[in-house]
């Protein structure tokens, strides 16, 4: 490959006690914690509007809040954006859980679909409201270390390439890229193609949206659905990016020739990569961490699509001891691969990893180090549920016990 050498000055444009990089619901969690617990905030978003995923990528599907034994087992953050996401759009949460229980009886579970732009709407009103300093359509390029630490990130947008400097950083960014840039070790994955996109139906009037909207999904789900030959694709590299994309349209215009009475109505505007590029941090969370009790836990989730097993998640999957100041959140924890990364990278677990992710780096900044016992205080008073009661830690095990029986495929942990 041919080398140019650029040389340049860059503008210091602000400084900040936290800078979040990623605006997807992660990215906004991080924030909003950093921001209500004292710190300057600056939020740096790659495309035109806050929610990621969520969002741009219209994955409209608020998994579950609860263990699916009718325990809830988020709170804070993560119930908050709920019921934004709900705000100014349709819903089907179910009325037992509205309100936020911790207990609620029967088969249903804390979930919920939401209208994406509403939910674009409501999360804009609440960075606005938390005095967060926010750039849309600016892309993240790099980081200037000093001694172990992020002192500065580099962006670039419409008003040219700029520094901001930092006593703290939230990597939000669903790649890692900040970590990476950093140079914490991180691991990568690759992807079959799993493809969103809303459509209309000209007689079909059952549809998870008003007016005959529906959505359409293509690809693959643990196996199923999948064109043959079909490659996979990394979120890393730009040609696979831009091939899942381009992939992703001709599949929905496959879909739409074959029935007359379908038409397009939204292609996402964001690549809807399960996984790409996450943390190798302190601590790995795997298959076998179901039930076990961190004395650094920041919060707990449960399987979206399967009751009973809750695991809590230890501070160690959010940063590594290369890093001083940079705090992962959102689907780039640590994880392994299999069932680590199945666990964290839906809405609640990666709103629960921004919330403590951003309220670790505000102590960060403030006091230069990072108590445990401080962090969990802060996630406490603002609502989060860190630890499991006996009975999450009993059908926990259980599940396990089940598991190492059937080992199911989908389960291993495949480092």
């Amino acid at each position: 490959m041919d080398y140019i050498k650029e040389i340049r000055e860059t503008g210091v444009h602000g400084a900040y006690d936290v800078i979040v990089v990623g605006g997807g619901v992660a990215g906004v969690a991080a924030g909003l914690a950093a921001a209500r617990n004292g710190s300057k905030v600056l939020l740096v978003e790659k495309t035109t509007v806050l929610g990621g995923l969520a969002t741009a990528g219209h994955v409209v599907w608020y998994l579950p809040l609860c263990d699916g034994m009718g325990r809830k087992v988020f709170g804070g953050i993560p119930e908050e954006l709920l019921y934004a996401s709900i705000k100014y759009g349709y819903n089907d949460l179910p009325g037992k859980w509205r309100g936020g229980p911790l207990e609620a009886d029967g088969g249903e579970r804390y979930k919920t679909v939401f209208n994406a732009s509403a939910f674009v709407i409501a999360l804009d009103e609440l960075v606005k409201e938390a005095g967060i300093d926010l750039l849309l359509d600016t892309v993240f390029c790099d980081v200037v270390m000093e001694d172990g630490r992020c002192t500065t990130i580099i962006v670039e947008n419409k008003s040219g390439r700029q520094a901001y400097r930092c006593k703290a950083v939230v990597d939000a960014s669903g790649d890692a890229d900040v970590l990476y840039r950093s140079g914490a070790d991180c691991i990568e994955q690759d992807n079959h193609i799993t493809y969103w996109a809303y459509y209309q139906s000209n007689n079909d009037s059952s549809s998870i949206a008003p007016n005959y909207v529906k959505m359409l999904i293509m690809g693959n789900f643990r196996g199923s659905d999948l064109p043959p030959g079909l490659p996979k694709y990394r979120g890393t590299n730009v040609r696979d990016v831009t091939n899942f994309l381009t992939r992703g349209r001709e599949m929905a215009l496959a879909r739409i020739k074959e029935d007359p009475n379908l038409s397009f109505s939204s292609f996402p505007s964001q690549a809807q990569f399960r996984t790409t590029r996450r943390l190798k941090g302190n601590h790995t969370l795997r298959t076998a961490d179901a039930g076990r009790q961190f004395t650094d836990s920041i919060g707990c989730t449960g399987i979206w699509n399967i009751a009973g097993p809750v695991y809590e998640i230890p501070l160690g999957s959010l940063c590594t001891a290369k890093i001083k100041n940079i705090f992962a959140a959102g689907r780039i924890i640590s994880a392994a691969n299999g069932q680590g990364w199945e666990i964290i990278r839906p809405i609640p677990a990666c709103v629960m990893t921004g919330q403590a992710a951003g309220s670790a780096a505000s102590i960060f900044a403030r006091s230069n180090s990072l108590a445990i016992e401080e962090l969990q205080t802060i996630l406490k008073k603002d609502g989060a549920m860190l630890s499991m009661n006996e009975k999450m830690v009993k059908q926990s095990e259980l599940w396990l016990e089940d598991w190492r029986k059937d080992k199911d495929e989908w389960f291993k942990d495949r480092d």
